[in-house]
């Protein structure tokens, strides 16, 4: 096995443990803002109940989703150099953009999502999750745009 089957390997391995944990959270993060919602609108014990079991479970995958996206961003580096630096203008942007516009407000609002509850209002616990989620889709779209252009690169050079 050649050096470049095992950095394919590798980064095929990464990636695919990198692709379920953020498809499982952007699900669970608007899961948890319908059941909050749910008991913010009907006060029932049952939703909050449901709500603080799965948050726990969004929590894991978010961090782990998060640690194996750095790995990608290394592995692009250091396995893929060449490709990097010759699609660097473009996927560059994309993922720059993604860190902005998405990123930053799940990160902004998880803190309240995870340690908000019972120390802050039922509106801004609500608010909080709905804009932890709309930070995933958000996150989940301008990598498909990047990945979308990785797949048929076409307008560049």
């Amino acid at each position: 096995m050649s050096l470049l089957d095992l950095s394919r390997w590798q980064f095929a391995i990464t990636v695919m443990f990198h692709m379920t944990f953020p498809a499982i959270t952007v699900g669970l993060s608007i899961f948890l803002s319908v059941v909050y919602g749910l008991y913010w609108r009907t006060g029932r014990a049952v939703y909050l109940q449901m709500f603080r079991f799965w948050r726990r479970i969004f929590a894991v995958g978010f961090a782990i989703g998060v640690v194996a996206g750095a790995v990608i961003t290394f592995q692009m580096g250091l396995n893929w150099g060449v490709y990097g630096a010759k699609t660097g203008p473009i996927i560059g942007p994309i993922i720059g953009m993604e860190v902005v516009t998405a990123f930053f407000v799940e990160a902004g609002f998880i803190g309240v999502l995870l340690y908000g509850d019972g120390r802050v209002r039922r509106g801004t616990m609500f608010v909080s999750s709905v804009m932890v989620s709309v930070g995933t889709v958000l996150s989940s779209t301008w990598i498909i745009a990047a990945n979308s252009w990785m797949q048929t690169p076409a307008g560049f050079m």
